[in-house]
């Protein structure tokens, strides 16, 4: 695994959460083929860097809980 800090790990959790949260908010009528499948690799990415973020707060044991950077939708 590349060797990247976890509060780095952390602000690229948040700006894929958020742009999840741009995406998931467009309306039907404006959403294209194109974001489905955008949305699709963020989904892929923030499991990704779930995971890494994890290994991460084990390691370093000072970063914020991984709940605490997303918005928790249902």
């Amino acid at each position: 695994m590349p060797d990247i800090s976890g509060n780095t790990l952390a602000l690229a959790i948040q700006a894929v959460d958020i742009e999840m949260c741009r995406l998931d908010a467009l309306s039907e009528d404006v959403i294209v083929p194109d974001d489905q499948e955008l949305l699709v690799q963020y989904h892929v990415a923030a499991q990704e860097l779930k995971r890494a973020y994890t290994i991460a707060a084990e390691l370093e044991g000072n970063l914020p809980a991984y709940s605490l950077l997303v918005n928790m939708r249902t």
